[in-house]
């Protein structure tokens, strides 16, 4: 059953929840504030296309992290799965979500701006993107990395 949108703010106060309370148990939090002009967006290291911009933490080592992903206009994401869960909001563009090892566009949910969801380690995922740019935003607790499924 999909969330409604009346229940968006309530888990994005719990995932924060999450990550506030991981990160005061490790001791390791320090203020960060992080403007849009200041990101460093750098090839992702898993494939060519998307862009990575690291906010907070390390996603290669264990701890919270939070990350924005830039996906190019007209892309298939392949599928592929992460070790950690993760929640993800989309912050621009129109993406499209597929579930399982074979994508299938017709198979996919459309994500518009706004829409979050939290994602369960190792499920099989791929997404597509339409005539724009997609920008999402990540958080979890690392380390993380992209197993591609071949297909």
């Amino acid at each position: 059953m999909p969330t409604s949108r009346k229940n968006l703010p309530l888990i994005f106060v719990l995932a924060l929840t999450l990550i506030t309370t991981i990160v005061a148990q490790t001791g390791d939090f320090k203020y960060v504030l992080v403007g849009p002009e200041a990101l460093k967006w750098e090839k992702n290291a898993t494939q060519s296309g998307p862009l990575t911009a690291i906010l907070f933490g390390d996603p290669a080592r264990t701890g919270p992290y939070v990350i924005r992903v830039r996906f190019p206009p007209n892309i298939l994401n392949p599928p592929h799965s992460h070790p950690d869960d993760r929640f993800v909001t989309i912050l621009a563009g129109t993406a499209y979500l597929g579930q399982g090892d074979k994508p299938d566009r017709q198979k996919t949910t459309k994500l518009v701006p706004g829409t979050f969801f939290a994602q369960p380690a190792k499920a099989v995922h791929y997404e597509f993107t339409g005539p724009e740019e997609v920008i999402i935003q990540v958080s979890g607790v690392g380390p993380t990395s992209a197993d591609f499924v071949k297909y």
